[in-house]
């Protein structure tokens, strides 16, 4: 038994090395079949794994929003935020015992630069002060007066201080540190007329958002936004006193507050991968047909080489060789090129990975978006096993009907 298996072992190896161009494409199919899989599942578990810590790192527990933020083309600052009396709303909630902090953000496009003549656009980040766990400077001392000088207890008559937080890539871009002065507005004869003075260097929402971003009070971003008189924000980032409950607290909120939608830090991540569900169908669907070429092209091409071989296994057939060593050779070829297509593929695995993670850093500013922890690359093995053992099934099964009467 064992010398017939060496046998079949032996024969099936030296097939596939004197057909090196079939071997080859067959490889390549089991190699592109495992690379679309542990690439689409190394997508799958970076930004579900960058997500959570975001969130984790914003130091909030809860998340209150009205519903997706809206895109107003013509208008300026070009969204509409959803969730209005955002002052009075931070208040009610901070006087909550079971709450730390209620800090309502708002998000719009302005126009930024050094000079009025080198403007660009950017993500504005309304707040109504900074320090703590609301954003982490890394130089200056923030907005004066905690950033409510022209809030003015709700009456929006107070100076416009024109205070302005960078992330650092920004300042270095626009060549500017703490206490120079960037033109900034809603509109780009807002900016070319207003000077802004940078009080304070922070990598926050720069992190959390992905992209370049420019912190300043909310009623002045209000303002020039054309937002105050609702006094609109996007959202409440929450955080709750040491020992309470988020969920419980977001419970509490969801039944007091019903407009709104309160989530925790898992929830609002689940929110944001549902908005993005067809993406991810699409890019299953594309893993699929992957997989599924590669199976067909292993199972073809080893159907080709049965087909082609018909005469010699049937004259091996006519002189006593048993059905099932022929069935055998078939199998170890398949296994063979399963085996040696995963193995491939999974070496490419890693840098591959490592370089779609940094060209997606380069296009959305989220690093490690690609990751392939051992669990991906296990997917992968199995993948590339499944493949030879399909191939070699119904390569079998074609063995096993070559008649020798009707070849010979």
């Amino acid at each position: 038994m064992l010398t017939r298996f060496r046998a079949a072992v032996g024969i099936a190896l030296a097939q596939l090395r004197r057909d090196r161009v079939r071997t080859t494409l067959a490889v390549t199919g089991v190699v592109l079949a495992v690379l679309a899989a542990t690439l689409l599942a190394g997508v799958g578990f970076g930004v579900v794994q960058t997500g959570q810590e975001k969130f984790d790192q914003s130091g909030r527990d809860l998340w209150m929003t009205g519903g997706p933020l809206q895109l107003q083309p013509g208008s300026v600052g070009g969204f509409q935020p959803g969730i209005t009396g955002a002052h009075t709303l931070s208040e009610e909630l901070h006087a909550r015992e079971d709450v730390r902090t209620a800090v309502p953000l708002s998000f719009q496009t302005v126009y930024v630069g050094a000079n009025n003549s080198s403007l660009s656009t950017m993500v504005a980040v309304g707040t109504p002060g900074v320090g703590g766990s609301a954003v982490n400077l890394a130089a200056g001392e923030g907005f004066t007066k905690g950033g409510r000088a022209h809030y003015a207890g709700g009456s929006y008559d107070g100076p416009m201080t024109r205070e302005v937080i960078l992330d650092p890539q920004t300042a270095e871009r626009l060549g500017v540190g703490v206490n120079d002065t960037v033109h900034l507005g809603a509109t780009v004869v807002g900016a070319k007329s207003h000077e802004w003075r940078v009080v304070g260097i922070s990598p926050t929402f720069r992190n959390f958002l992905g992209t370049s971003a420019a912190t300043v009070p909310l009623s002045e971003l209000q303002t020039i936004t054309g937002t105050a008189r609702e006094d609109r924000a996007a959202m409440l980032t929450i955080d709750t006193v040491e020992g309470a409950d988020p969920s419980a607290v977001a419970a509490e909120l969801q039944a007091q507050y019903p407009q709104y939608d309160v989530r925790t830090n898992q929830e609002q991540l689940q929110s944001v991968l549902r908005q993005k569900a067809l993406v991810i169908a699409s890019g299953l669907t594309l893993t699929v047909l992957a997989v599924i070429a590669g199976i067909a092209l292993t199972v073809n091409l080893l159907l080709l080489l049965v087909y082609q071989q018909r005469r010699t296994l049937a004259a091996v057939r006519a002189i006593g060789v048993s059905e099932t060593t022929l069935v055998a050779i078939t199998t170890v070829q398949g296994l063979a090129i399963g085996l040696l297509g995963g193995a491939i593929g999974i070496a490419l695995t890693v840098p591959l990975g490592q370089g779609l993670s940094e060209l997606a850093a380069m296009l959305v500013g989220f690093e490690g978006l690609v990751r392939t922890p051992p669990l991906v690359l296990g997917v992968g093995g199995v993948l590339a096993v499944l493949v030879g053992v399909v191939s070699a099934a119904v390569a079998g099964y074609r063995v096993a009907g070559v008649e020798p009467l009707e070849h010979l």
